[in-house]
């Protein structure tokens, strides 16, 4: 038997996956709730859960932030957000938080309920959009997302920061001092909203600089 729990705000499409899901044998969804509120509130909380659907446009806390507590209580249930956006932060930002795929409402009933047996069966699921998404996130040099938001030498410093230069290296290069190279970074950080060298080289190499 495989337990589904279902988390979508518009009313008819939470009964169209619920009475759809439960036509097959196999399926049987466990809870269906319009918010993570409501979720939380729920009296028993079943424990073999093995696929959550999961729109992320919430009344209240979203569904990304919902994620954390939802794997903390089921964390062997596979997450599939179900949602109607289709834009490339919605979708590295779901896969980076814990989803094991990513659907756009728009697909067929019958191509959700194969998601879930792959999500189940193999690990995850994408549509094709999220994973010509997710493969483009991947494969681009993650500096070129925030180029734009960089002078030319803040942008050369970043560079040089991502291969591995101390701080002596990089002015030594860039034929200036330390302390302009520790002005320029201080820039780049209010820029990029990170507080530390190694808060911006972590969101570096997990590629989340977008």
């Amino acid at each position: 038997m495989i337990s589904i729990g279902i988390i979508e705000d518009n009313h008819f499409q939470l009964n169209n996956y619920k009475e759809f899901l439960e036509d097959f044998q196999e399926c049987k969804v466990v809870f269906a709730c319009r918010s993570m509120e409501e979720f939380k509130a729920l009296p028993y909380k079943d424990p073999d859960v093995k696929a959550i659907l999961l729109d992320i446009s919430l009344p209240g806390e979203s569904g990304i932030s919902g994620m954390e507590e939802l794997k903390r209580i089921y964390p062997e249930a596979k997450i599939i957000v179900l949602s109607g956006h289709d834009g490339k932060q919605y979708v590295i930002e779901s896969i980076m938080k814990g989803a094991a795929g990513y659907i756009i409402k728009t697909s067929r009933l019958m191509e959700i309920y194969h998601s879930i047996l792959d999500a189940i069966n193999q690990g995850g699921t994408l549509s094709p959009k999220a994973a010509h998404l997710l493969i483009d996130h991947v494969s681009k040099d993650p500096l070129e997302y925030v180029k734009d938001k960089l002078t030319k030498r803040e942008y050369e410093l970043l560079h040089l920061l991502k291969e591995g230069y101390t701080y002596k290296e990089m002015a030594e290069k860039l034929y200036v001092t330390v302390f302009t190279v520790n002005q320029h970074l201080k820039k780049i950080y209010q820029k990029l909203n990170v507080a530390s060298k190694s808060e911006l080289i972590s969101k570096i190499w997990s590629n989340s600089l977008y």
